[in-house]
């Protein structure tokens, strides 16, 4: 039996990640072929069945709270598993996505690849660390207006690292604006509000 691909699809919010991933999954609708789509139970933005991408795109998903649930939705003759949002999910979904490629299936996925404190995701760098093809997406910075947004920028102070929201929490940026407003924030380089003790 001929083995999957993993091909990961990362980077900052409004970086078109779910976008890709769902142009990916129209390839497989097309051909005709058989595959899952899945999501994070804690990510309810949109809606709760369906991947929705931030241009308003959806297609139906199953909504887990752990990643072994999606052995339970598989059929036999499944071709491909498309992962929304797989920061949200725990480490343990490496072992996972591996078993279904050395099975022959191919896993698409798409997530954040770091928090906006700068911190890589774990489970997002497990899964690029085996990936067949990593695109990395880029956003327009909402500062300065140019297409080299590569990170998110939390613009409130609550909530923490994993803290799931849309535009009335963040924005995309690039790495000097990032720099820039962390400092009119008072935050440290990588997003953590500095304390003086």
């Amino acid at each position: 039996m001929k083995s999957g691909i993993l091909v990961m699809i990362v980077g900052p919010m409004y970086s078109g990640k779910t976008s890709e991933l769902l142009s990916f999954i129209e390839i497989y609708s097309l051909g005709k072929k058989k595959f899952k789509a899945f999501k994070p139970k804690m990510d309810f933005r949109y809606d709760n069945s369906r991947i929705v991408s931030h241009s308003n795109i959806s297609v139906a998903a199953y909504n887990i709270s752990k990643a072994e649930e999606i052995y339970s939705y598989l059929d036999k003759d499944e071709k491909a598993v498309f992962i929304d949002e797989v920061q949200f999910f725990d480490e343990g979904l490496r072992d996972i996505v591996l078993k279904l490629v050395f099975s022959g299936i191919d896993v698409y996925c798409a997530g954040l690849d770091v928090s906006y404190k700068n911190n890589p995701f774990p489970v997002t760098s497990l899964l690029m660390a085996h990936a067949d093809t990593i695109i990395k997406k880029k956003a327009v910075c909402h500062e300065c207006g140019e297409y080299t947004g590569t990170l998110s920028y939390k613009i409130v102070d609550n909530g923490g690292e994993i803290d799931v929201g849309g535009f009335e929490k963040y924005i995309a940026v690039c790495k000097d604006c990032y720099v820039k407003l962390n400092k009119e924030k008072g935050r440290d380089k990588n997003g953590s509000i500095e304390r003086n003790y």
